[in-house]
């Protein structure tokens, strides 16, 4: 195979696939270096749930976009996006995948949210009885365009180290085995986030531990990578967020699982057995929701909802599975959720109890007492049709079915997005400014998002996006 190319992407999702594409749609050759093996391949793109965020509006989804950043990235960027998004369903439809609108902006409150749209392939958004996710359904599509190219693939070739020349410029990447694949005019890092190497997550995110269900092999190599030749780095502190499900897994690591509260016959506590948020927002697979986790306690340096705690009762269980089996560890066949939960009740990841206070102590609850008073009083606010917490009445359903069920839920997600800087072009900033020349970046690596997550499919949305602009910039350069 060739060891030099006119572009050289580091990560086969999203991204990635969409960096190839442009560039060989544009006459270049092109080489994916990709870590995982094919048949153990687990982007985040086929571990999601497929959506992808749209723009109708540039100008009013350039504004949003922007207040979704908090400051965190210029409003050039978020300008580019918009510009792109615009055509990114069309761009899709060009490959074969067929998408249709089913929502807006998570925010609809700021100016702006009316340019937003989000559309999927396939079945409706997320259904506890799916049986194949859209997730899947892109990536096939993606890699598929790219089979029909002149990109060459190489899997189980973990990227080690950029390698540039006496001026500074990348030129290629150093693998793992030492060998070098050079790039002629550019290397785009697509290579994921860092959802999976603790010292990065307890270094730079705002609580610890988090916990995430997007792909394994995100370890942080790109934040070292780029770290290495200078890069700047930004928003490290940031990522999307909600509680999941983490449990522990017997032959070591941990299975870590988007978490489906619905239908509705939920409460959530504190450590103590306290509420202390109304629960809809995790429910309907908000983000809102992780910021309430992360409270600190002053006085013992803890804190409090690390983990929170999720009580059901029969009702729930019988409804189907806690998780979406078409998502994150189901979708790539590492794990296979039993579809009366079953299964996990045996393995000790879902506490079961006569009463709220049994399940409450069996799953860990400080105060087992207190989470049973609490659960009274919810059921009462239930049969008020009335929640002092500000619960939709619609999801009031009261836990009166049992046995009663507890579980463990804690901060976490589908993936970190901070990383390597980048301006509007996907050139990755060195730590003085200037662009590190001949290096790119795109989706979950620095992604160019910041402090609310703007939209379902917002994700996929950037790296795709993003993935076309770097391959584009680095060609014209």
């Amino acid at each position: 195979m060739a060891d030099t190319a006119d572009l050289v992407v580091v990560g086969y999702g999203a991204a990635g696939a969409a960096a190839a594409l442009t560039a060989a749609r544009a006459g270049a050759s092109v080489v994916v270096l990709e870590k995982q093996p094919r048949d153990r391949h687990t982007p985040s793109t086929r571990m999601s749930g497929g959506l992808v965020m749209g723009v109708t509006d540039v100008t009013a989804a350039t504004e949003y976009l922007d207040r979704c950043a908090g400051g965190m990235v210029p409003r050039e960027v978020s300008a580019r996006w918009a510009a792109r998004a615009s055509g990114v369903l069309d761009w899709l439809a060009g490959i074969g995948l067929r998408t249709s609108v089913i929502g807006g902006a998570e925010h609809p409150e700021l100016p702006g949210a009316e340019g937003i749209e989000v559309a999927q392939p396939g079945q409706a958004r997320f259904r506890l009885d799916a049986a194949a996710g859209a997730g899947t359904q892109l990536y096939e599509a993606l890699t598929a365009a790219v089979a029909g190219t002149s990109v060459a693939v190489r899997w189980s070739a973990p990227a080690a180290r950029l390698v540039r020349d006496d001026d500074g410029r990348v030129t290629g990447v150093a693998l793992g085995d030492g060998s070098v694949v050079r790039a002629r005019h550019g290397v785009v890092l697509a290579c994921g986030g860092y959802e999976f190497d603790e010292a990065l997550k307890l270094d730079h995110l705002r609580a610890y531990p988090m916990e995430f269900y997007g792909n394994p092999g995100n370890t942080g190599d790109g934040v070292r990578m780029a770290q290495d030749v200078g890069a700047d780095l930004w928003h490290m502190n940031q990522m999307v967020g909600r509680g999941i499900g983490s449990f522990p897994l017997a032959e070591g690591g941990r299975l870590n699982v988007i978490i489906g509260l619905d239908p509705p016959g939920y409460v959530i506590t504190d450590g103590t057995g306290t509420r202390f948020a109304e629960e809809s927002q995790q429910a309907r697979l908000l983000h809102g929701f992780y910021f309430e986790l992360l409270t600190i306690d002053a006085a013992t340096g803890r804190h409090p909802r690390i983990p929170c705690y999720w009580f059901f009762d029969e009702r729930r269980r019988q409804a189907g599975p806690l998780t979406y089996p078409h998502l994150g560890a189901g979708a790539v066949g590492l794990y296979t959720w039993s579809p009366d939960n079953a299964a996990e009740i045996e393995r000790g990841w879902i506490a079961r109890g006569a009463t709220v206070a049994e399940a409450a102590a069996a799953a860990g609850v400080g105060d087992p007492a207190a989470a049973e008073a609490t659960v009274a009083a919810y059921n009462a606010a239930c049969a008020a049709g009335a929640d002092p917490l500000g619960r939709p009445a619609d999801t009031l359903v009261p836990l009166d079915r049992p046995p009663f069920y507890c579980v463990p839920l804690y901060p976490g997600g589908s993936n970190t997005t901070g990383g390597p800087r980048r301006n509007a072009d996907s050139q990755v900033l060195h730590v003085f400014g200037h662009p590190v020349p001949g290096l790119y970046a795109a989706g979950e690596l620095g992604q160019a998002s910041g402090l609310l997550y703007p939209a379902d499919g917002s994700n996929l949305s950037e790296a795709l996006c993003f993935g076309q602009i770097a391959a584009e910039c680095a060609l014209a350069g």
